[in-house]
């Protein structure tokens, strides 16, 4: 069984911008951090985020607007700098992750979800305490000139995607395709003539052309 409690405090460790944790099964509580046991909103959450549907909801009296609800991700935001709401799956959907972000966590809507994704993959072996600094594994062979076991070390294969990293792309590709994402980024952009922002646009969608017709 994992350790909830040091999965979350690893969690914690790694993005100190998520404060407040619970972790759910089947609408019962398994683990919430201090002051985050929030029960009595949670059906109503799960509900919303298992359908996919719905503009915001309401935790301990507090609304969230919903900015993505897929049955593995739920991100929604206080319009008046309260905080957000960051909401991961086990790739079963048997257990959630709801972490509760502070109002001035930096970069929080790319940085908090591959996070809080990362943990829930691990939740089922409990192996997220080592998931984002590779050991040095201790191994034991035998000398071809001494014929005596010497102890020799190496870090583990590297996966050819990284977990943290595909993660982020996912939620970038989510933003990119959500109407009250990029596309209302940039057209509040438009509308505003920030030419500044505009020209920072030009030149990323040079980039991202460069990029896709290498």
């Amino acid at each position: 069984m994992a350790n909830y409690k040091k999965i979350i405090s690893k969690l914690q460790k790694h993005y100190s911008g998520i404060d407040k944790v619970i972790i759910l099964k089947g609408g019962k509580r398994l683990f919430n951090t201090k002051g985050f046991d929030i029960s009595k909103d949670i059906k109503s959450v799960i509900a919303i985020w298992q359908g996919s549907q719905g503009q915001s909801v309401s935790v301990s009296g507090i609304k969230y607007s919903i900015l993505q609800c897929a049955p593995e991700r739920f991100i929604a935001t206080n319009r008046h700098k309260k905080g957000h709401l960051i909401g991961a799956t086990t790739p079963d959907k048997s257990i959630y992750i709801l972490a509760h972000v502070k109002p001035k966590a930096k970069d929080w809507f790319h940085a908090a979800y591959p996070i809080v994704a990362r943990a829930a993959a691990m939740l089922e072996d409990g192996s997220f305490e080592n998931s984002f600094t590779p050991k040095m594994e201790i191994v034991r062979s035998s000398s071809s000139t001494t014929g005596e076991d010497v102890v020799t070390s190496h870090k583990p294969q590297v996966p050819q995607i990284e977990p943290i990293l595909k993660a982020e792309i996912e939620s970038f590709l989510q933003w990119v395709k959500n109407p009250n994402g990029l596309q209302a980024y940039i057209i509040q952009a438009l509308q505003s003539n920030d030419t500044s922002l505009i020209s920072k646009l030009g030149q990323i969608y040079q980039e991202f052309y460069s990029i896709c017709h290498d």
